[in-house]
């Protein structure tokens, strides 16, 4: 990358952290109604947002293509393993649309239906979504998605799935978990010095996930750990391999917790349930994240704004929804911060 455009690239990344919501944010929007969440999200980021009470899913769709349209900016400096490793990590979001299609087709939701769930990606988009809504049945569908970047996704989602009676979480894992150790595989192939300062954002990340989807596995799904371990993700920082498969032969979460590295023990000190662990995990890793883009490396600056980008988005759109269908704000509040 040239000079020129790596300071290109140092200031827009500093104008797009600068526009952040900020997290210590979202509970002074908890308390506001709708056109005042809007006019103070665009006081804070500069995004303008709106909703209509005909088509509830229009906020997605604009949610998603404003940070997108970030990203695409931040990616296109970058060529070669880089650009490679971003253009994949961004299609974390298409990984929503592959959950409500395979989902959908085998709950046989009407398409109507799905459609509405489904987000409009734009450029980042592989998926041919009117292709696989119009298939006859499930099968079909999954055929089709054998032709795609997905295959390998598909087909161990499918198999769990379908092992596992039909349950949406172990879906939805299977789908993710498949997709970091996809993530690791490009990270691997970036130069020494990225892939250091990139892997100690993406090891917190793994960590997390690892951890949440063990204890649901073994403690809310009662699968075996052997199974539990079998359905892990790549490992990260804290949360090697032999720890792991120690930690899944254990019989409570106290246990898991207890054993856990002193670093992370500390930081889940005092918490019971799973929800209230995935809440302090998320925010564990916001934090890295941020810190990383605070950093001087662009690799690790620009792939922890997506990583951050993506949980505001996601945020937003708990709270946006929320409001807009009238839930209540206990409700809405554990949705968006899990509390």
């Amino acid at each position: 990358m040239s000079s020129y455009s790596s300071a290109y690239l140092n200031t827009r990344l500093s104008i797009f952290a600068s526009n952040l919501l900020g997290f210590s944010n979202l509970a002074d929007l908890l308390e506001l109604d709708l056109e005042q969440i809007f006019n103070r999200v665009k006081l804070l980021t500069g995004h303008s947002y709106s909703v209509d009470a005909k088509d509830a899913g229009r906020i997605e769709n604009q949610l998603a293509s404003t940070a997108l349209n970030d990203f695409q900016l931040l990616i296109r400096p970058f060529s070669g393993r880089e650009r490679r490793f971003f253009y994949y990590a961004v299609h974390w979001f298409e990984l929503v649309n592959l959950k409500v299609l395979i989902r959908g087709k085998f709950t046989r939701t009407d398409n109507s239906i799905i459609q509405n769930q489904l987000v409009d990606l734009g450029n980042f988009a592989d998926l041919p979504l009117k292709k696989l809504l119009d298939t006859a049945d499930p099968h079909e569908m999954l055929r089709m998605l054998d032709t795609t970047a997905y295959a390998g996704i598909v087909r161990q989602a499918r198999h769990v799935f379908e092992q596992q009676g039909n349950d949406l979480f172990l879906l939805d894992a299977t789908i993710d978990r498949s997709f970091f150790i996809n993530l690791k595989q490009r990270l691997l192939a970036l130069d020494n010095q990225d892939s250091t300062q990139v892997n100690r954002v993406m090891g917190v990340l793994l960590d997390r996930f690892n951890l949440l989807w063990l204890l649901r596995y073994r403690f809310s799904y009662h699968l075996s750990p052997a199974k539990s371990y079998y359905l892990l993700t790549a490992s990260g920082k804290n949360l090697h391999s032999a720890l792991l498969m120690r930690l899944a032969k254990m019989d409570s979460v106290d246990e898991v917790l207890s054993a856990l590295p002193e670093s992370l023990r500390l930081k889940l000190s005092g918490l019971k349930s799973i929800s209230e662990i995935e809440t302090a995990l998320e925010y564990l890793t916001l934090s890295i994240a941020g810190k990383a883009l605070a950093s001087n490396n662009l690799v690790s600056r620009c792939f922890s704004y997506i990583i951050i980008r993506e949980a505001e988005t996601r945020f937003l759109q708990a709270l946006i929804k929320g409001k807009q269908l009238g839930f209540d704000d206990d409700l809405i509040k554990q949705a968006v911060t899990g509390v």
